[in-house]
């Protein structure tokens, strides 16, 4: 198979991720307005209880095939049995989720809760078959990008058309599966390009189950301090408009996170293709990954601190200003929990370190639960961010003691100083604006502009290694076009 540019890819699925980032900018203001804390509690409390039976259906699968797919995707026959086996699995995982699923059902927890459950169970089938493995594994981010488009266009159409008041909360819920998870759709038909659709109930695929493990328990810790926060906020204060409000801190974060995580959805398929026959191109893709991660992440944390209740209030309504304090606790996550995705799921599951990948994120799931238990009775929703930050630090922590034997992370220490360095002006701009007394969008606007131009300025000034062989790169470029 032909190599495909990395920027390109690189493009494709930051326009993915930047829609990503668009359509809760439309949608979530509107519906935070129309339905209000506790509607929004509600709908993001049953979202959240439904994703562990999604993680059983998925069962590591996916991260698991993108490793290994990647490093024969030439072979077409080796391709097409890999995947049946795949499959088989995958359906098997999906039946045992929805019987597990349909036992919590009865439990007297989910009273008020039931409707929008089912209504969300659709994800666990449409996340498991929706093969989304297969087009990252191929790289083609073209076609994921362009139907995730339609798809959340159609979404924004029908939000602002069935949506009218608290009573339609349920149609939300459909909203966000069309939005998240329907264009999985369409994977079914494009998929026959790359690969044949057939189950193999064959005796090899023991071979899978044990690295999948590994995975998936990685899969089901992560989900204790990403998804735990919201559950534990409904089992122990009961309030579904706490739950909402810190849904609004969470939703920013996560906006955050996930365009920091597009670098490594492109960079992962790719590291593992160079495992093989280039170890040291894929020892540069991994500090290009860490080092991109940091320079991007460390001046948007920094940024919206100081603007965190303008932007929540622009955001989501007056109504979740209270917000504001967890969200600046939680914004060390922006940070830490982008870095953690790399060590995680780009640097160990590549390298086919399964253990350390599933036993750091059981770490940060102890830390979270045991700090959960202790916080959230005593401080709410700012105990539940101080938890998931102890978590990803818990992680973070584990996580670089065990990267030293396979990468070098005082490479990256350079980024680091100069990242905070840069910011420094940015912070200053804030102030200045600030003071004069302007309007909170106006602050926002100036703030992020001015920060951002002072922030490269900054790095060129001090020599950074990534912004001057960015430039580099631009001028040759533009030099051989004129050639």
């Amino acid at each position: 198979m032909e190599k495909k540019s990395l920027g390109v890819n690189f493009i494709f699925n930051l326009m993915k991720t930047l829609m990503g980032v668009v359509f809760p900018l439309i949608t979530f203001p509107y519906a935070t307005r129309i339905l209000g804390p506790e509607y929004i509690g509600k709908v993001d409390f049953a979202h959240a209880n439904i994703s562990y039976f999604s993680l059983i259906a998925a069962f590591g699968i996916s991260s698991y095939a993108i490793r290994e797919g990647s490093r024969f995707r030439d072979d077409k026959k080796r391709m097409n049995t890999f995947v049946g086996e795949i499959l088989a699995i995958n359906f098997v995982m999906v039946v045992i989720a929805y019987a597990l699923f349909g036992l919590a059902l009865l439990l007297p927890v989910f009273d008020g809760y039931r409707k929008l459950m089912l209504v969300f169970s659709t994800i666990i089938i449409l996340t498991a078959f929706g093969m989304e493995w297969v087009f990252n594994i191929y790289e083609d981010y073209k076609y994921i990008t362009i139907r995730s488009f339609v798809f959340q266009i159609v979404a924004v159409i029908v939000l602002f058309t069935c949506v009218k008041d608290y009573s339609d909360y349920v149609t939300y819920a459909f909203v966000l599966i069309l939005s998240s998870v329907g264009s999985n759709i369409m994977n079914i038909v494009r998929s026959r390009k790359y690969i044949k659709l057939k189950l193999s109930f064959s005796k090899n695929m023991t071979t899978h189950i044990k690295p999948m493990c590994y995975i998936f328990l990685m899969n089901v810790a992560s989900s204790i301090y990403l998804i735990m926060d919201k559950t534990m906020l409904g089992y122990i204060v009961g309030d579904d408009a706490e739950i909402g409000l810190y849904g609004a801190a969470i939703k920013i974060i996560n906006v955050l996170v996930s365009i920091f995580a597009s670098l490594r959805v492109v960079m992962t398929p790719r590291v593992a293709y160079c495992m093989k026959t280039e170890p040291k191109e894929a020892d540069k893709l991994n500090e290009i990954t860490a080092k991109l991660i940091l320079m991007l992440s460390i001046p948007c944390a920094i940024g919206i601190f100081f603007l965190s209740k303008r932007v929540l209030i622009l955001f989501a309504g007056k109504e979740y200003g209270p917000a504001s304090l967890a969200l600046q606790l939680l914004l060390i996550d922006v940070v830490i929990a982008s870095m953690n995705g790399f060590l995680v799921n780009q640097l160990f599951i590549v390298h086919r370190k399964d253990r350390w990948a599933s036993s750091v994120v059981i770490v940060g799931a102890v830390v979270n639960l045991i700090m959960n238990s202790i916080t959230i009775p005593l401080f709410g929703k700012e105990g539940a961010a101080v938890s998931t930050c102890t978590a990803e630090a818990a992680i973070f922590i584990m996580s670089c003691i065990l990267a030293r034997k396979i990468f070098d992370m005082g490479k990256l220490v350079g980024q680091l100083l100069q990242s905070v360095l840069a910011s420094i002006p940015m912070v200053g701009i804030y102030f200045a604006i600030e003071s004069t007394g302007v309007s909170d969008l106006m602050v926002i606007l100036v703030t992020v502009l001015g920060g951002i131009v002072s922030y490269f300025a900054m790095l060129f000034v001090v020599k950074n290694q990534l912004v001057r062989e960015g430039i580099s790169q631009a001028l040759a470029k533009r030099k051989g076009g004129k050639a």
